[in-house]
């Protein structure tokens, strides 16, 4: 994978999957009211949290090819949209 397709996956890949919790949160509307659970306030912290497991997956675990030596390189911490070369080390 590139690194433009990584950015883009770790950009609109959270958003998706927020959008599927949500959509299946609303196929379950009525079996949650009637357990006396609030079916909004299970999107909005259930959208946030996977939508945080999201990025976290995708940041430690899609890597991108080293545009150097082809090997894989995964993100630096702190650093959005930098890699770093598990094979040769090279930061790109």
């Amino acid at each position: 994978m590139t690194s433009s397709r990584h950015f883009v996956l770790s950009f609109f890949g959270p958003m998706l999957a927020a959008g599927a919790f949500c959509g299946l949160t609303l196929l379950m509307w009525n079996f949650l009211e009637k357990h006396h659970i609030p079916p909004l306030v299970t999107m909005l912290v259930g959208g946030l949290g996977v939508g945080m497991a999201t990025r976290w997956f995708v940041r430690n675990c899609v890597s991108v090819t080293c545009p150097f030596c082809r090997g894989q390189s995964y993100e630096i911490p702190n650093r959005a949209n930098r890699f770093m070369c598990q094979v040769c080390g090279k930061d790109h």
